[in-house]
Parts: structure tokens; sequence; C-alpha cells
């Protein structure tokens, strides 16, 4: 019985598939392509979609900013990962989570007026600057407090879903110190950067957040 399940084990390895960080982004274009900004946000159904993406704009960035990489997310469903980075070092298990605007729920900005329409959302450059670093601390604090089994060896990429230009470095790694042990490594993508907050020789690191391009 244990020489099956290790083959069992041994074959779902191997099937695997991981993408180079731009093939990635063409296959979520794809799925994506007849989902609705609104159901992408706010259905559940979409979590994987949201996930893949999140992997695909990491990957590019990765790659620009450190060295070449390939993208898995095809995982089991009880995985405490959402995708596998692999490069040059090794593979390295990520978890994704969201970083945002502590009075704003994920979606609010797709809840249509009665009349149809999308109400603008806020235009808050300079508070996203100031605050955003303790945004940031606290999606981190919150995959902390799930006691993940895992996390020591896990990676974690925060995904900041507020308008981010010219947030401090220095203040993100402060914000997040305290909890720079209880993860592998930590990294931050937004719309159009990247950066890691704590992270070790084998995965490499990108110091201040850095321009990702469109």
């Amino acid at each position: 019985m244990r020489q099956l399940r290790g083959g069992l084990t041994a074959a779902l390895e191997l099937m695997k598939k991981f993408h180079k960080p731009k093939e990635l982004e063409t296959i979520f274009e794809e799925k994506a392509q007849n989902v609705s900004p609104s159901d992408f946000i706010r259905k559940p159904l979409h979590k994987g979609l949201k996930e893949m993406w999140c992997a695909a704009r990491f990957g590019l960035g990765y790659e620009k900013f450190v060295g070449p990489c390939l993208i898995c997310v095809d995982l089991e469903e009880n995985s405490d990962s959402d995708f596998i980075l692999r490069s040059d070092a090794g593979d390295f298990p990520f978890q994704t989570c969201v970083a945002d605007v502590p009075e704003r729920r994920m979606g609010d900005d797709y809840v249509s007026d009665p009349d149809g329409t999308l109400p603008p959302r806020p235009y808050e450059p300079e508070r996203g600057r100031i605050e955003g670093p303790e945004w940031v601390a606290a999606a981190v604090k919150g995959k902390v407090e799930k006691r993940y089994s895992t996390a020591k060896i896990l990676n974690l990429l925060v995904y900041a879903n507020f308008t981010a230009h010219d947030m401090d470095y220095q203040a993100l790694c402060e914000a997040v110190r305290k909890y720079k042990d209880e993860f592998a490594s930590i990294w931050i993508i937004t719309n159009h950067g990247i950066c890691s907050l704590a992270s070790g020789d084998r995965l490499g690191e990108v110091q201040g957040l850095r321009d990702l391009g469109s």
C-alpha cells in the first residue's frame, strides 16, 4: 500500500504542468475573456483565475528582475500552495493574498447602481502611498493567524489592490518586519510593480518597488 501511495504521488508530480510566465498570461486571457469584471472579482467560482493572474504577473516580474522561471498552477485542491515557481535553484511553493483599503470589500467597485452603471472608484494615490504599508502588513498578519503547518516552507505573495504609486519600500519592509520569519519569503505585486520584502539567496530578491511594465 505504501508503495502504491508513493507511486501515485510520483505520478501526480509528473502530471503538473509548468508554463513560462508569458504562456500562463495567455492562458489566463483565454480563460477570462468571457468573464465580466464583476464576476471575476466577486464570484468564488473564479478564485482560481485570480490566483492564475497573480501567478502570471509575479512570474513576469521575477523573470524580468531575477531570472528565468516556470510557473505551475495545476495543484491539488487541498494544497496550501496556490502556485509553484520553478527556477534554476528549485521549486518554490507560493500562496497568494490580497491587501485592500480597509473599509472596502472585494468587489465593491463592481456593484452597479440601480441604473446598471458602475460607481467611480475613488482615486486616492496619496492615501495608498502613506497607508499602504500598513494595509499590506494587515494582509500578511491575516495569513500568519491562520497558522498553516507548512508556513515555514511557503512563500507569500501579496497583491496590493489599491493605487500604490510611490509607496516607500523601506516603509513596506518595516511594516512586515515582525512577520518576516513566518514564511519562507514575502513578496508584493501591484498592478504595475513587484518587490520582495523578505527573501533568501536561493529564490533571489527584488529590492525596491520595480516597474513591471504593461
